[in-house]
């Protein structure tokens, strides 16, 4: 079985931690047999705004070719006009895809199936690649493909064009499979595997960082949506709590400005990438760790902290509530710092068992993720 994924949500040189949830997932699916291959990960390239822009000037350091897990990972640049939703991402991206396919498939050696994933650009870029070759397509839903880009008219024509090309659909909620529903897609094309976790790795007997003062965690990449702010603002409120926040992004310098302007300096703690081993350990000595998002769709970062045995306290959206509960956390009805403050002082009141908590994500596995994803796959070749 030979497998061509196509994504903008894959790691590389520069950005070691981008789009890990799809490394971690493929991972488990290479210790599998007759398991075979290749990635391509096109990046953005903008020259005019690379002037300007320091994350463009960044993307130009990604080398066109990588060996990762000992997998062949493409990066071609593929051109694009930030700012502009009228440009067609996905052509281009396509376009620079196939330039790849030509140059490192030869002798008619080719690949059985395309994995898209995320719906939009990259799925639909993947749906015009699969065309072209006339392969099956199988497509993944992750969060805000269905929950952004699917709200907006010529976004959601091209993602329905692709869904209807392709041979399956992955979501990995229940909230997304809902929602695409509710759009149309037939259920019958529509099958949940919700993200894993290595229990190598992430697991209640993992020794903590060993800091001396109490501490809440925050993790995932430093951009708007994600609500690190709210957090920051809750934590004004609060006397003496710590925050560590870890993750990387364009809001980077905004959060540390707002972290100045609140006199919290003392009182939050930046960390731009961690191993996952050192990840581990945050979550194994925070008091809890904290999701503000406004959209999601089953986040890697409330999996791995329950799996430490360390409640999460989490705006209910996506299909969060779908794994965390009064037994190993707390759900926000409402997204901001008011209900979190209230949260925050709570949280002693509250009798969590570390056992308890870990056990409730004991079934997400990434070995069960990837049986099933080859299942998929096998099915549909």
């Amino acid at each position: 079985m030979n497998i061509l994924t196509l994504t903008t949500l894959y790691p590389n040189a520069v950005q070691p931690r981008h789009g890990i949830f799809v490394r971690n997932r493929f991972l488990a699916m290479d210790l599998l047999e007759d398991f075979n291959r290749k990635v391509i990960a096109p990046i953005p390239y903008c020259p005019f705004v690379s002037i300007i822009s320091s994350r463009y000037k960044l993307y130009e350091q990604v080398p066109d070719y990588e060996k990762i897990d000992n997998v062949d990972v493409y990066h071609p640049k593929y051109f694009t006009v930030p700012g502009f939703s009228s440009f067609d991402n996905a052509s281009s991206m396509a376009k620079a895809a196939n330039k790849t396919i030509d140059q490192i498939y030869k002798n008619d050696a080719h690949f059985d199936i395309i994995d898209g994933q995320y719906l939009y650009p990259d799925g639909v870029a993947a749906y015009k690649v699969a065309k072209k070759y006339n392969k099956p397509l199988v497509l993944t839903a992750r969060g805000s493909d269905v929950n952004y880009w699917m709200a907006i008219d010529k976004p959601r024509k091209e993602i329905l064009e692709a869904i209807e090309y392709s041979s399956g659909i992955i979501c990995v909620s229940n909230a997304l499979k809902d929602a695409l529903i509710d759009y149309g897609v037939k259920e019958k094309k529509i099958t949940v595997i919700i993200n894993g976790i290595d229990p190598e790795i992430f697991n209640r007997t993992v020794e903590a960082n060993p800091l001396r003062e109490e501490y809440f965690l925050s993790v995932g990449n430093l951009v708007l949506l994600k609500g690190h702010h709210l957090i920051l603002d809750a934590l004004a409120e609060i006397p003496g709590k710590r925050l560590i926040i870890v993750g990387d992004g364009e809001q980077r310098a905004t959060l540390r400005n707002q972290t100045e302007d609140l006199g919290l300096s003392n009182r939050v703690q930046f960390i731009k990438h961690l191993s996952q081993k050192k990840l581990a350990e945050l979550y194994a000595g925070a008091r809890a760790t904290i999701l503000m998002s406004e959209m999601e769709g089953m986040p890697n970062v409330v999996l791995e902290s329950l799996a430490t045995g360390t409640p999460v306290i989490a705006a209910s959206v996506g299909g969060i509530s779908e794994v965390v509960n009064e037994s190993n956390g707390i759900l926000l009805s409402n997204r901001d710092e008011y209900e979190l403050m209230d949260a925050l002082e709570n949280l002693d009141e509250l009798e969590f068992d570390r056992k308890t908590i870990s056990e409730t994500v004991s079934q997400y596995r990434w070995s069960d993720v990837a049986a099933r994803q080859y299942e998929l796959y096998k099915s549909i070749i």
